[in-house]
């Protein structure tokens, strides 16, 4: 359970956004990734965002784990316990979540649309912490980035 629980918050801290002044969502967008793998855990993290701006307009994520990585877990309880955040992402506008449970592993994808998504439903979510409504204000790619590299996140080029 604690290793789950570390995972989670491993989650959360990736989506922790940093926030700042609104703004318009029309020029062209440009892309980043970073990458972390760590104990048969690997992260993607895509963000898209408005260079000029300083905005993200949209961040997908891509969890890859193995079961073995949660040794000494029962591993029905841990597809249990994927089965139920998983529900818990569907219907929530802004948000498209899945996951793919396999035989020796499972495949989490999430992507967030910052100008479309339902703050008040999101931000109770396992793994989404704001510091304010993201549809009011912007998510900074700038600040994103370094706590994604303060946390282990490497660029990908």
């Amino acid at each position: 359970m604690k290793k789950l629980r570390n995972f989670l918050l491993s989650l959360a801290m990736i989506f922790v956004v940093v926030l700042s002044t609104a703004c318009s969502n029309k020029e062209a967008t440009a892309t980043k990734t970073f990458v972390k793998e760590q104990n048969g855990v690997k992260v993607t993290l895509v963000y898209t965002y408005i260079e000029s701006e300083d905005k993200v307009v949209k961040q997908t994520s891509k969890t890859e784990a193995l079961f073995s990585a949660f040794k000494g877990r029962d591993i029905e309880q841990v597809k249990k316990q994927l089965q139920d955040a998983s529900a818990k992402f569907q219907g929530i506008k802004g948000i498209k979540e899945t996951v793919d449970i396999q035989e020796d592993k499972f495949i989490e994808e999430v992507e967030v649309d910052y100008s479309e998504l339902d703050y008040e439903k999101a931000k109770n979510l396992p793994g989404m912490i704001f510091s304010g409504d993201p549809t009011k204000t912007k998510v900074s790619m700038e600040k994103s980035e370094k706590m994604l590299m303060t946390h282990g996140f490497e660029e990908q080029k």
